[in-house]
């Protein structure tokens, strides 16, 4: 893929409900075209902001899988590592259980993401061994004492010019602050791109307030959530121009100047 802006070459991606350990999860994967060719589908775990379900992430899952990704989404309206970790613990299992994901997924490649209260969930899951990359869309902090400490996957910090809910200032820049590992800070420059921007746009959470703004389904920060994880999981060198160089990709209109850290 050179346009991430659209979705990938899985494009029968759809979500499966009430899968995993209690049934209580939500599973992003390719339908019909799993494992198509012998590809092995590396493995995400989803955590969700606070007092919301991963069905009201379709428009950002859905496409994430549809980029290779089998993303297993937590239903617990406060998600806390334990369930992000659980989701793929199980996916794990499966990969070598009899059913329709077994031999398919590549296990050694694991990504956590989240939003909001998720997206400190999304850290604190990231001291697993396997996980390659960490996605952190307007984050809350993580809840461990030691999540920096113990994190070592490159990490993916998102914040919008909008958001007065979840603050750059309180929340996503003491994060950038903490981190020990190679990241980036990204900050949509938008002011109308408020707290809910990363929400379906036809969710039952979404309310217009002057704090959280209007859903837009992450329209602008989708295709560079898939530049992250493609470079760092799949090693796709087409994906470098979003986050490297001071030309990149989120250098430039409708971003504001990154803040990068440990950066080559």
């Amino acid at each position: 893929m050179s346009d991430y802006a659209q979705p990938g070459p899985f494009a029968d991606a759809k979500a499966f409900a009430d899968v995993g350990p209690s049934g209580n999860y939500l599973l992003y994967r390719p339908g019909a075209s799993l494992g198509r060719d012998g590809f092995k589908h590396p493995i995400a775990t989803w955590g969700n902001g606070i007092a919301t379900t991963p069905d009201q992430y379709q428009q950002l899952l859905t496409y994430v899988a549809s980029h290779g990704f089998v993303v297993i989404a937590c239903k617990d309206t406060q998600a806390e590592r334990a369930c992000l970790s659980a989701g793929l613990d199980w996916l794990v299992q499966q990969n070598t259980a009899q059913g329709e994901l077994a031999g398919k997924l590549d296990v050694q490649h694991e990504v956590a993401i989240g939003y909001s209260w998720g997206g400190g969930a999304a850290i604190d899951t990231s001291d697993r061994p396997n996980i390659k990359a960490t996605i952190s869309l307007h984050g809350m902090p993580p809840r461990g004492a030691n999540a920096f400490e113990s994190m070592h996957s490159p990490l993916l910090l998102f914040t919008s010019t909008g958001d007065s809910f979840v603050t750059a200032s309180g929340y996503v820049t003491p994060n950038y602050n903490k981190s020990k590992v190679q990241t980036f800070y990204a900050t949509l420059n938008d002011s109308t791109a408020g707290h809910l921007y990363v929400v379906d746009t036809d969710a039952v959470s979404c309310v217009a307030s002057a704090a959280l703004g209007t859903c837009h389904g992450a329209e602008a920060e989708r295709a560079p959530v898939v530049a992250w994880l493609r470079y760092w999981v799949c090693g796709d060198k087409a994906a470098e121009p979003f986050f490297f160089g001071e030309d990149c990709t989120l250098c430039k209109s409708p971003w504001t100047m990154p803040q990068r850290k440990l950066w080559p």
